[in-house]
């Protein structure tokens, strides 16, 4: 049984676990309304990753994460941060777009990516210091002024 989820799978993963935060459980109507779908687009969501050991599902009873479900939405929120530090701290791209870049992002970058951003941060943060990092940084900013339309 393969674990790689898709772009979608990984959605419906994320918002399982934010409403299993807010509500506890979460029932098929509540994830249909959040993730903006039909029901039966959930269904067979959810019996994807229950199929995969992600999440708890039997019809009509609420659902929940798995331990390889909490895990696996570890991973993607470590993902996320990864990317969200190298695009607001490397690129300079403003937080907010930062966070929603990272959010498309993380479901499309391969792991080996994602860790050679962290491994390239960490670098720079490393070898230069945190005045010079904050040096490089306002070099490119004034760098992207100088250069953008």
């Amino acid at each position: 049984m393969s674990r790689k989820l898709t772009m979608s799978l990984e959605s419906y993963l994320e918002t399982i676990a934010e409403l299993q935060i807010k509500f506890g459980a979460v029932r098929t109507s509540d994830l249909a309304d959040e993730m903006g779908c039909k029901k039966s687009s959930v269904t067979s969501a959810l019996q994807r990753l229950s199929e995969k050991g992600l999440i708890n599902y039997q019809a009509y009873r609420p659902v929940t994460l798995t331990i390889e479900g909490h895990q696996a939405i570890e991973r993607l929120s470590r993902f996320h941060g990864i990317i969200e530090d190298f695009l607001e701290n490397v690129l300079d791209l403003p937080s907010d777009f930062s966070c929603e870049e990272a959010c498309r992002l993380e479901h499309s970058l391969s792991k080996r990516t994602i860790e050679r951003l962290k491994m390239f941060v960490d670098f720079i943060k490393t070898d230069t210091g945190k005045n010079k990092t904050a040096g490089i940084k306002n070099r490119f900013s004034k760098f992207l002024q100088d250069n953008e339309d």
